[in-house]
């Protein structure tokens, strides 16, 4: 089927437009994600954080990051976790809405599947780059007074290469959702004779991604002035907290909340806009010739 990059692209839009209700229940599963890992990050240090506020937060900042390499064992995994279920479940939307579960959230067969080709293409990725920028190292130190002239070829050759590796790939993680077996070989078929309508809809997508980044960005600053969260947060930061007051307390906490918050749902519309395109692609190349 013949894909059009601008309505692929906007897959995401329709998403957001269309179904509201899961892009905030979405945002709350992320949220509380997020909480969990704080809370798992901070309470085995509770008691070096209430040292470290006794005595003065000069010194020690080091010593207290050292003591969360052991949380962050179990934080590590929860994290990436949470980011194939999200992306699974924007695939299961656009491709498979009928199995809706939990907000399309699921731990089954399919998010593992998604978790080991994510691994897989990462390692194809870092050889491929590995493996060409030995190459042009090698170019470079053998081509004598041309060796700057070499080195610049060979980062504008990289740079393409991994963009087509990146085209060539993208459908490898949708296909293998949607068959239910590791399809890096046949997603690489599919995507023949599509490289520059996927690029296309590839740069359009990262644009909007962009854009959404820059206006939630934006907002979120305007906001944190109107609520005097910009004040909170430098009282927050000041090295002495002995001024702090219950009613402070609250009003800082409730103001981490909200940009805590606003910061889960702009990472849910990223992933939505930026993963549902694959998923519709995959959807209009496999669709039956009309």
């Amino acid at each position: 089927m013949k894909l059009s990059p601008i309505d692929t692209a906007f897959e995401g839009f329709r998403i957001i437009r269309d179904r509201p209700g899961l892009i905030l229940a979405w945002t709350g599963f992320y949220l509380l994600s997020l909480l969990a890992m704080i809370v798992i990050l901070l309470v085995p240090n509770i008691g070096t954080l209430a040292t470290v506020e006794a005595t003065g937060v000069q010194r020690g900042y080091g010593e207290i990051l050292a003591r969360y390499g052991p949380s962050a064992l179990l934080v590590v995994p929860l994290a990436m976790a949470m980011l194939i279920m999200l992306v699974t479940a924007v695939y299961r939307t656009v491709l498979n809405p009928e199995d809706k579960g939990f907000a399309h959230l699921k731990v089954s067969a399919d998010e593992l599947r998604m978790f080991l080709v994510s691994l897989l293409v990462i390692f194809i990725f870092a050889l491929a780059s590995g493996l060409y920028g030995t190459a042009v190292v090698l170019a470079a130190n053998a081509s004598g007074e041309m060796q700057g002239l070499v080195t610049k070829a060979g980062s504008v050759g990289g740079a393409v290469l991994l963009c087509w590796l990146m085209v060539r790939l993208a459908l490898a993680g949708v296909m293998t959702f949607a068959e239910h077996h590791f399809r890096l070989g046949a997603a690489w078929r599919l995507t023949k004779g599509q490289f520059w309508r996927l690029l296309l809809t590839l740069g359009l997508t990262i644009l909007y991604v962009v854009l959404i980044v820059i206006v939630a960005l934006t907002l979120g600053l305007v906001l944190a002035k109107v609520t005097g969260g910009l004040s909170l947060m430098g009282q927050l930061a000041s090295h002495d907290l002995t001024h702090l007051t219950l009613g402070l307390g609250l009003a800082i906490v409730g103001e981490l909340l909200l940009q805590l918050g606003l910061q889960a749902l702009l990472i849910v519309l990223v992933f939505v806009i930026f993963y549902a395109p694959p998923a519709a692609a995959y959807r209009r190349l496999k669709a039956p010739v009309e």
